[in-house]
């Protein structure tokens, strides 16, 4: 897995851009911190959120996110099992700036003590840390 523009403390993308995508790895260890297991994820609504870090307004508010699941694990047992990822639209990267990001992880028909749905926002501990650059080329496809 390319992790080249991501280092789990920051993420470097260029104004105007959609590529590359943000992966946030979910790690053996943060399954098993967080007592996350595979039906639970199996059963969950993803959804990316960003804001401006100066102002602290959003510019990505709940937006679909995806979650991958990496089924070659058998022959790659080394290799990430789930990342969850954002793919950017051309809007949300028209401002370059600072800006701090979040997935939210709604765990459907989760048998928890309340008996309702299961959430947990990931990183737990921080923000993801985002940089829109300025990019020096715009282009338009006709």
């Amino acid at each position: 897995m390319n992790y080249s523009t991501f280092n789990l403390t920051n993420f470097f993308i260029k104004r105007n851009s959609t590529l590359p995508e943000l992966k946030y790895p979910l790690t053996q260890h943060t399954l098993e911190q967080y007592d996350i297991t595979s039906n639970m994820l199996e059963n969950a609504a993803i959804t990316f959120s960003m804001i401006d870090a100066g102002s602290g307004r959003y510019r990505i508010a709940n937006v679909p996110a995806n979650l991958v699941i990496n089924n070659n694990r058998p022959e790659y047992p080394d290799e990430l099992q789930y990342t969850l990822v954002y793919k950017f639209k051309l809007k949300d990267t028209k401002i370059n700036g600072r800006y701090l990001g979040e997935f939210k992880v709604d765990f459907i028909n989760y048998d928890g003590n309340d008996g309702g749905c299961g959430k947990i926002t990931l990183p737990v501990d921080s923000q993801i840390n985002i940089i829109i650059s300025d990019s020096i080329t715009k282009t338009t496809v006709i």
